[in-house]
């Protein structure tokens, strides 16, 4: 009886000593057995394997586009002229070159004006004198005025006629003050041209120039209009 009487105690006191480990463990678990101890380290996830780029494949090189060659129409063939040799001269006929047309020539005549002098005032009306000591019968000699200014027409003022002298007199116009003259003579041996320069109206309203076949005779008397 002793006997079991010592294990059952020694059986109470194990399970006794076991409750304290047990409560004295539980109580001090977190320091015994910290959290960083116990936790296994995080495994770090691989990082994923990137994935390759998106690689666009290239286009197919253009092959340029052939432009066909336009078809060439051949030229059609040229038939050669025959060469025609000249025809040799006719030596019979010399070859004759035609000669210009003659320039009439008017026969010399001396003229002059002595009257105004150059650079003379004058009045509406004067008489022109001068001398003219031979005239051939197939000419005719006119006096003339030309303004300077207005519109530059001519204004026959009658026919020259020389007394046995050689002296002649012509009534002038000399229509605007404070204009320039030039007073002058003229000669034809053309009737139509002489005609002309005898008309009334030539005289009234003045030409723009010469007829044909006249030509200016001796100087240029220049006179201011008072």
């Amino acid at each position: 009886m002793a006997s079991d009487y010592n294990k059952s105690q020694m059986i109470v006191a194990v399970l006794g000593f076991a409750g304290v480990l047990v409560t004295t463990v539980s109580s001090n678990w977190d320091k015994l057995f910290p959290q960083s101890a116990l936790t296994p380290p995080a495994t770090s996830i691989p990082l994923g394997t990137p994935a390759p780029p998106d690689i666009t494949p290239a286009p197919d090189t253009l092959i340029p586009r052939l432009t066909p060659t336009p078809r060439v129409t051949p030229m059609p063939s040229v038939t050669p002229t025959p060469r025609i040799a000249p025809s040799p001269p006719d030596a019979a006929l010399p070859r004759v070159t035609p000669m210009p047309p003659a320039t009439p020539t008017l026969p010399a005549t001396t003229a002059s004006i002595t009257s105004p002098r150059p650079g003379a005032s004058v009045g509406q009306k004067m008489a022109v004198e001068g001398l003219m000591p031979a005239r051939p019968a197939e000419q005719h000699v006119f006096l003339c005025v030309k303004s300077q200014a207005f519109g530059r027409l001519i204004y026959p003022q009658g026919l020259v006629i020389p007394d046995d002298t050689g002296h002649w007199t012509v009534e002038s116009i000399y229509a605007t003050p404070g204009y320039r003259y030039e007073t002058f003579l003229v000669r034809t041996t053309n009737p139509a041209s002489a005609a002309m320069l005898r008309d009334p109206q030539a005289r009234k309203y003045g030409l723009r120039s010469l007829p044909p076949g006249t030509e200016p005779l001796g100087p240029v008397v220049v006179v201011t209009r008072e």
